[in-house]
């Protein structure tokens, strides 16, 4: 090899090293199960990831409502959708929608997509604007990984198992799980794993615990889930890995009350 390819080829493994250095940590998103709460978990790890300073995009899936910004407080706020990018109407920049309280969160909404596929050059046209990129089930061929969210009974967790399956097939090989909707009063009375044993069942990395929440459906948000989306950011940033303790409150008389009156809901 003479002096010049030499030269060249260091070049090239520089800016090949600098371009991943700059790159967006690509994380798809998903479930083979409706109503598990993949669309709030996007948000709320994407809103602790912006906390934390990390500048985080959400591709929103959902084409028809545009549901991540409506739960991420954007709502009627974006200028340009995919749909509108699909179109040669505008560039992928400009379908960026800043969240008003929080300049390192962004959502890129898909209302007016014909063709979803669209999302991965627009993604990959504004990675280099982020660290990270949370895909709501939009987009998989662009991900360095995945999230498999899932619910603690047995149909989500048997579909876990089949969407597992599936992404490795694809070719993402590094999975992780999100056990949502964890509560600790069902694990005590024996009514569901716990989020390491479902796991473990599903020979996948536990990522996040999240508690059920009750009040999400009404758009709010409680401490300790917010609190535990804290925690998951750590997690997958590899700042600390931690997880969020369902089975606190649920001991003692008090314990028991809250189970009882849980049940009856």
């Amino acid at each position: 090899m003479t002096e010049g390819c030499r030269s060249s080829t260091k070049h090239c493994d520089a800016y090949m090293c600098f371009v991943r250095e700059y790159m967006a940590k690509k994380i798809f998103m998903t479930s083979f199960k409706g109503g598990t709460g993949v669309t709030t978990c996007a948000v709320g790890l994407g809103v602790a990831l912006a906390k934390m300073g990390e500048r985080t995009l959400i591709a929103d899936g959902d084409f028809r409502t545009g549901s991540a910004a409506i739960i991420g407080e954007c709502r009627d706020l974006q200028v340009y959708t995919l749909g509108d990018y699909e179109k040669g109407a505008c560039r992928a920049k400009q379908t960026l929608t800043f969240h008003p309280l929080n300049s390192n969160l962004c959502f890129m909404p898909s209302m007016g997509a014909t063709n979803l596929s669209v999302a991965a050059q627009a993604v990959n046209d504004v990675d280099g604007l982020f660290d990270y990129i949370l895909l709501d089930k939009i987009a998989p061929e662009v991900c360095d990984s995945a999230l498999i969210v899932t619910e603690p009974f047995t149909p989500s967790v048997k579909s876990a198992d089949c969407c597992r399956s599936a992404l490795y097939d694809s070719g993402i090989k590094d999975i992780g799980l999100v056990v949502n909707k964890l509560n600790g009063g069902q694990i005590l009375n024996g009514e569901v794993m716990t989020a390491h044993e479902i796991a473990s069942l599903l020979h996948l990395p536990l990522k996040a615990v999240i508690p059920e929440d009750l009040t999400l459906p009404a758009g709010n948000w409680k401490g300790p889930t917010m609190k535990a989306f804290k925690t998951a950011a750590e997690t997958i940033t590899g700042k600390r890995e931690g997880f969020c303790n369902v089975l606190k409150g649920y001991g003692g008389i008090n314990g028991v009350i809250k189970r009882k009156m849980r049940a009856k809901l």
